[in-house]
């Protein structure tokens, strides 16, 4: 996304491209030299306010590339959308999947930008005809277009939530029936993954245990992190002002090097 080639004031994040990719990831650019691994996701993975996300704190442990695909915002439609991504992905010998983006996946009731997939795009006939008092025209991004939805009348939201769910699952497993290497799923969030199958609309909307337990059979294996610290004070000194409310939703360097401590003894035995 066009977003994450931009540059902070402490912070220069190298933009890079990979394969023909129309998509801009975090540098500096990797070599694609086997093995090594890719870590596709959101904002999470990107690293933003950061100087050392996770993934270059993995690549340090585990001697081997590790090529940050991360891609601010994005559901798992940017990776369908980009032959680019997806290739490099596929090749690599170990696959880091962040899970998110569930509200940000085109499904039957509205679609969302093919790249910049917190976009929302337009809604299908079946959710105007869901909600004939919705004024559309007024929404442009996805969180603003459920909080509409849900505020309007949860038990028809609750279908929306249902049908998003079914529509990332299968997206998903498209994704991962590409991969040539061992997959591994990274619930990496401020809170544990809901167990419950409600509507609310929190820090990873609709996303539930039992939609991804339906992946876990495609994969190698599910990593949840969740940090005794997401982001302290003083790890926001170096945030511009103006983006200190963005940067309190993003997690900090203490909250990457949990992941990468995390994540470096299960990648080192798939790279042996």
């Amino acid at each position: 996304m066009d977003v994450s080639s931009t540059h902070d004031q402490a912070i220069d994040y190298a933009p890079c491209r990979y394969g023909g990719s129309r998509l801009w990831f975090r540098g500096p650019r990797r070599a694609l030299r086997s093995p090594y691994v890719a870590c596709l996701g959101g904002s999470n993975v990107y690293g933003r306010f950061v100087a050392e996300p996770w993934t270059q704190l993995l690549e340090t442990r585990c001697a081997a590339p590790v090529v940050n695909l991360g891609v601010e915002n994005a559901g798992i439609d940017a990776y369908l959308n980009d032959p680019g991504a997806l290739s490099t992905a596929a090749q690599a010998k170990v696959v880091l999947i962040q899970l998110t983006g569930v509200h940000n996946t085109s499904n039957r009731f509205y679609a969302t930008h093919p790249r910049r997939n917190d976009r929302f795009l337009k809604a299908s006939q079946a959710l105007i005809s869901l909600y004939p008092e919705m004024d559309f025209t007024e929404v442009h991004f996805t969180r603003h277009l459920l909080a509409r939805l849900n505020g309007i009348c949860p038990d028809r939201f609750a279908m929306i939530a249902r049908e998003a769910r079914m529509a990332w699952q299968a997206r998903m497993k498209t994704v991962i029936a590409q991969m040539k290497g061992k997959v591994i799923l990274l619930w990496f969030a401020q809170s544990g993954m809901g167990d419950d199958a409600d509507c609310k609309i929190g820090e990873e909307p609709f996303l539930t245990r039992k939609t991804v337990l339906g992946l876990l059979p495609h994969v190698h294996q599910l990593i949840e992190v969740v940090p005794p610290e997401w982001r302290g004070p003083e790890e926001s000194l170096d945030v511009p002002p103006f983006e200190l409310t963005r940067a309190a939703h993003l997690p900090g360097p203490a909250a990457h090097r949990t992941v990468a401590q995390t994540l470096a003894p299960v990648v080192r035995d798939l790279l042996t």
